[in-house]
Formats: C-alpha cells, structure tokens, sequence
C-alpha cells in the first residue's frame, strides 16, 4: 500500500488550480515528478528505481502543502495577486480542505457539529472493541503487578509513536499553511512590526469577509486549545515543530484585527450562560497566557538550581532537547505578548457594556460563595495550593555530610550516590516539577499531593488519599520517592511508607515492607508497553497508576490466581473478608495514626483534609461497620469478620474522639452544623461499643487461616 495519504494526493490535485502554485511547484522539480507520477498511478520514478522507495517518499506526503505555504509567503495580502489568491483558495475548497485534514489529524471535531466542514470530514476509525473493554474489566488493570494471559508485547509501541510523528507532521504543515494564509510575514518573531495598527488594518480589508466565521466554526479553535492546555514543559520539548508552527498561526491572528476574536471566548447572549461556560471555554489567549507561566517557571527553577548547585553539572552533547526548548521558550513568552496586546484592545472595546449587563445581573440575584459551595467545591478550593510545595528533607553540614530531617526510606542511597549531576537528569527533574504542580489529581474524592526538597528535586514525598468507594477511602497513604542518578533511564524509586509498622499489607501490590508492584517501575514483568519508557514515561504516570491500578475497589483480586474465583460465591466471600481487614486497617494506620502522627511535610494536609471531611468519614465508617456485622454469623467467615467488625468499632470511637479535638484550620470558618451532625451520626457507634464489651481476643480464637 502506499505510505502516501490519499488527502495528499486530492490536496496536489486540488492545489493546482491555484494562480502561481505549478511554478512554485517546479522549484522542486524532481519531487514534484514523483508526486504527479504517484497521481497517475505510476510507481516509477522515471530512472528505474521505485518512488516509494527512493528519498523522496519521505517528502511526498506534505509536499503539496509546503508549496502552498511557500506561494503563501511570497504572494503578501499588499498585492493583488495576493488577495485574488486567498480568495480562490476559499472558492474552490482549498481552505476547507485544510481544515478538514486538520479536523482527521488532530483528532478534533468542528467548533459547531452542524456545520458544513463536518459532513465531509472523515471519519477516524478506531481499534476501541466495547466487549473486550467490558471483558478486561472482569480483571484488574494492566500493569499492577498481576494479570492473566502472556507478557508478550500486545501492540507496536514504536508504531504507534511512529503514526502520532506522520500525524503530527502533517498538523504542523497544516498549521503553517493557514499562517501563511492570514499573515505571510508572520514567520519571524517581530513584535513591533505585528503589534501595529497600520498592519493590522491591511490585512483585515484584504482577507475574506467569510474567513472569521468559517475558522471559528471549525476545529481550528478546539485543536488549538487542547494543544496550549498541556502544562508539562517535558510534553513541549518533544513536540518542538508542532508548537512553534502553533505559535507562528496565534502571531498571524494576533496581526489581524479582524481574526483577533478567536482568541477570545466563544460569545454568547446570555452572560449568564457565558459564565458557566466560561471554564469549559477558556480562551485561546487565557491558555497561552497560563502556557507562558508555565515556561517561566520551568526557566525559573533551572536557572535557580544551576546557580544554587555545588557540584558541577556534566553537559550531554548528544541531547538535542535543549536547543529545542531554547528556542521555543523565548517563542512562547513573545507570541504571548504579542496576543496579549492583540486581544487587550479588543476587550477594552467591549468591556463596557458587558460590565453594566453584568452587573445588573448580579444586583437582581446575588451569589455569595460562601453559600453556594458544596463540600466538593469547598475541598478542592482549599487543598488546590496545598498539592505541589517543597519542603526541606536534606541539609548539609560544614563538612560536606548529608543530613535528614524527616524520615526518609531512600536515605542511604542518596548518601551513597555519586555526587555529579547530569544535564539530562537536571533538566528533566524540572519538567517533571512543573508538570506536577499543575497537573496532578485533585478531587473530594481521591487527591495526590507532592512534596520535593527544597534544593534537591530528586527527592520527594507523595501523599495519596484513598479513592471512594474502595477499603482506602479517604485514608491518607504516604509514600517516598527518589529519582536515582541514571533517570530518566530508569524508573523512580517509590517505597510506602503507611504500613502499620510493616504490619498490613494494604494490597497484593503493596507489600509490608513498602515494595510497590508496578510494571511502570519496572518491579513486575509486565508487557514492554506497560514498562517504564524514558521518551513516554513520567513521574506523574507512575502517581496516577498508585492512586487508579492499585488503590481499587476489591483488592483481592490482585492477588496472582485469585482472579479465576471472580463472581463466584468463594470469591465473593474473600475478598469481602479480605476489605474488612484493609478497612480496619485503613482506619487505623491511614487515619488514626496520620492524625496523631502526621508527617512533617503533610501536617496541614493531613489537618484540612480530615476537618473537612469528618462528617462524611464518621458516616462512612458507621457503614463499614454495618456492612462487616452483616457476615458475622456466615459460617465460612463470619469469626473473621466478628474480629474485624471489634476492631473497626475500636478504632471508629478512637477516630470519633480525635476528630472532635480537631481545631478549625487557619482560613477556614467554624462549622458548628458540621460537628453537631457528626456527633449525631456517631453517637450510635458508641453506643454500640460499649454494649458489646468487645473483650482483647487470644490468638486460639483466631481462625487457622486469619492474617493481618
């Protein structure tokens, strides 16, 4: 089959419609034979050899657009020819072409679903089978330690990556292309020369009329968004091409007053409605705004580790990331100027009567905040600044020695390591960094928090609170970190710390000892594509895998083996049995004992985080202890439940007790309503308790089989 893509083919033919693109097109004569040879349906290139198969193949799939984009760049909007030229590009279709390709590539529908572009949009088939989907989910997720079937590799990692570059080739030219088709001169970065009015008011009277509407309509906008939302600076210098091309068409509408509302939010009557959308359509500008804080303080953290390092940083010539990210910071940070200055006028323009619409709507219906936040709200609000921070874990004496001030598992390695520090690591370590700080989970529900040494990235703490509905819900479970010398060729280094003293063994994937069971740090031979990828890989990954692979609903099917026993009454009474001990043990290790004993980097976590959820944990563990007596009397497990069913009530009523000690945290308001409900929701447990009398259990009364 022919790598070259049939929309390339129907753009050449298509092009050449166009005034001036045939002598464009000779300029590279040799490939232009190849291309119009392949159009015929001749493979040969002319001199015996297969066109396929020559050097020029490689060139073939985005040439067309290329010539496009070079008769763009030479014929300016200040010409006749030029003017007649963008408006028979949008006559015959050329434009629409383009933004369709972009649509497929990209992999984003039209702004508005019924407009004209969708109907002749490809469609972009897709491997995803729902039964198998609903079959994998019988078992545990990929890459936790356990798992049926062959470790042998289920998919082309290196042709996937191989497809994603061609696409990503092509949306770049694509990107380019419409460039050069609104600003021809917007190729090099000149602020003062983009920023004028004069400029701007020329090219808005040459383009045509229709051009707003028709991008606007199109995935143009969608695409570019969800390539400006991407906050991880070590995404960016992978993907260098592909967002200078990017920038290169936000200095093009930027030097248009006429495009400049695409970088605005989509308008809509109705300013109420416009504010509840405002999150789901942030503005093009707005993200290029955060993508500029982004990189700033990337460029910030380097230059400040550099100077404050006292050993000396070994440079890695044959890494080309820098020279990359060299230039596309600068890029970024002026093109964000650029848009800044484009779209600040016209704001001001409109400002004034937005600001009186809205603000009559707000005198006739007031929302004070305070009111109108549910718990949800409220938690992320007030744990949001508290995920990423650093703290100091390491100092150094007048010797030169190392010392902790916390406890931390990884202590002799980092003593033991070589002192010098390379390039590659640095420079990835403050990717990763900024990556975390904005990126990592937050909800009411399950949330992962990250502490870093001050000086020393390559040492970290991670929090992660027990997902919903799950035997770890809303129990804080900490775990160490360390980046170790060759990273990012290896994987980090993670060990938990919650273990009850190397008592509990939360999961099949946690041992006792701290060991955590993932194919992504390499501690479990999983498939190649589940292993730790320096180029694919990263920190954040590993995080999102503890917290969703591993923290789940029924443990027990981790365990090698077991998951034939799913869904039969067996299966189903273990791993019951099986909860109720992470349950208890969950109270009492990741609850009781993180707020007796909470750790110095996570002390006001810890506080807010039970504070605000005090009610809703006293009501979860008064569930959990309905739930466990429920199997009390079952035959099989019911003695094992009896002693879970003790213990959880112990540790409920010590967990009652200390919550209400818990003193409001700083910045937030005394909740009376709160403690009284959890008094209330709780006073049955006591009352339980000590009618009970649970008496201390001898190890003759355990069953056989009964393991902490």
């Amino acid at each position: 089959m022919s790598p070259i893509p049939a929309h390339s083919l129907a753009a050449f033919g298509l092009f050449l419609r166009l005034p001036g693109y045939a002598e464009v097109l000779l300029k590279e004569r040799k490939h232009a034979q190849c291309l119009l040879r392949l159009v015929l349906g001749v493979t040969d290139d002319g001199e015996g050899s297969h066109i396929l198969q020559s050097p020029s193949a490689n060139v073939l799939p985005t040439l067309p657009f290329h010539v496009l984009r070079s008769l763009f760049s030479t014929t300016p909007l200040t010409t006749d020819d030029g003017v007649l030229l963008r408006r028979m590009a949008l006559e015959i279709g050329a434009l629409h072409l383009i933004l369709v390709c972009l649509s497929a590539l990209s992999h984003h529908a039209p702004r508005v679903p019924n407009s004209s572009l969708n109907q002749a949009e490809p469609q972009v088939s897709s491997s995803h089978n729902p039964t198998s989907t609903e079959e994998q989910q019988l078992y545990w997720a990929k890459g936790t330690g356990f798992g049926t079937g062959s470790t042998a590799s289920g998919w082309d990692v290196e042709q996937a990556l191989t497809k994603q570059r061609l696409e990503e080739e092509h949306v770049t030219c694509l990107l380019q292309v419409l460039a050069s088709y609104i600003n021809p001169m917007c190729g090099a970065i000149n602020g003062e020369a983009q920023s004028s009015h004069e400029s701007r008011g020329q090219n808005s009277n040459a383009l045509p009329s229709v051009l707003l509407e028709l991008l606007s309509q199109s995935c143009l906008i969608p695409a570019m968004s969800s390539y400006l939302r991407n906050d991880s600076v070590l995404d960016m210098a992978r993907h260098v091409p592909l967002y200078r091309a990017l920038l290169e068409l936000l200095r093009a509408i930027a030097s248009c007053t006429s495009m400049v509302p695409l970088l605005l939010p989509l308008s809509t009557e109705n300013v109420e409605e416009e504010e509840e959308q405002s999150e789901c359509q942030t503005s093009v500008g707005t993200l290029l705004a955060k993508m500029k804080t982004c990189v700033d303080t990337y460029t910030n953290r380097l230059r400040s580790k550099r100077e404050n390092a006292k050993t000396g940083v070994k440079p890695d010539a044959s890494d080309q990331e820098p020279e990359g990210l060299t230039l596309l910071v600068p890029d970024i940070q002026r093109t964000a100027e650029i848009v800044y200055a484009a779209t600040t006028s016209l704001r001001q323009a409109n400002q004034e009567k937005k600001l009186g619409d809205y603000s009559k709507k707000v005198a006739m219906k007031p929302k004070p905040l305070s009111v109108l936040k549910s718990l949800e709200e409220k938690y992320v609000a007030v744990m949001k600044r508290l995920q990423f921070d650093t703290f100091e874990m390491v100092s150094e004496d007048e010797d030169g020695k190392l010392g902790f001030k916390v406890n931390y598992h990884y202590m002799s390695q980092v003593k033991n390591a070589n002192d010098a520090n390379s390039a590659a690591r640095a420079r990835r370590l403050a990717q990763e960094a900024v990556t975390l700080s904005t990126s990592l989970p937050l909800s009411s529900s399950s949330s992962v928090f990250v502490r870093c040494d001050e000086e020393r990235l390559d040492i970290m703490k991670v929090l992660i609170t027990g997902p919903a509905d799950t035997p770890y819900a809303n129990g804080c479970f900490e775990f160490d970190v360390y980046f170790p010398q060759d990273y990012p060729s290896s994987p980090p280094l993670v060990n938990l710390e919650t273990t009850g003293g190397h008592s509990v063994r939360f999961n099949p994937n946690l041992y006792n000892d701290g060991k955590v069971c993932l194919s992504i740090l390499n501690t479990w031979h999983g498939r190649p594509e589940e292993k730790w990828n320096p180029q694919t890989s990263s920190f954040l990954q590993v995080l999102v895998s503890v917290q969703s692979l591993i923290l789940v609903a029924e443990p027990y099917f981790n365990e090698p083996g077991y998951e034939r026993s799913r869904g039969t009454p067996s299966g189903t009474q273990s791993s019951r049995e099986y909860d109720g001990n992470i349950r208890q043990a969950t109270v009492k290790w990741a609850m009781l004992e993180q707020i007796r004993n909470p750790s110095p980097c996570f002390k006001e976590v810890i506080h807010k985080h039970f504070y605000l959820k005090r009610v809703e944990i006293m009501a979860q563990c008064e569930e959990w202890i309905a739930d466990i007596q429920q199997y009390s009397s079952d035959k099989r497990v019911g003695r094992t439940m009896s002693h879970h069913a003790a213990a959880l009530k112990r540790h409920t009523a010590q967990l009652r007790e200390e919550l209400l000690k818990l003193p409001c945290p700083d910045g937030l308001d005394p909740d009376g309503e709160d403690a009284s409900e959890m008094c209330s929701a709780t006073a049955g447990a006591e009352g339980t308790l000590m009618h009970d009398q649970v008496k201390p259990c001898s190890s003759k009364e355990l069953p056989s089989d009964f393991k902490l």
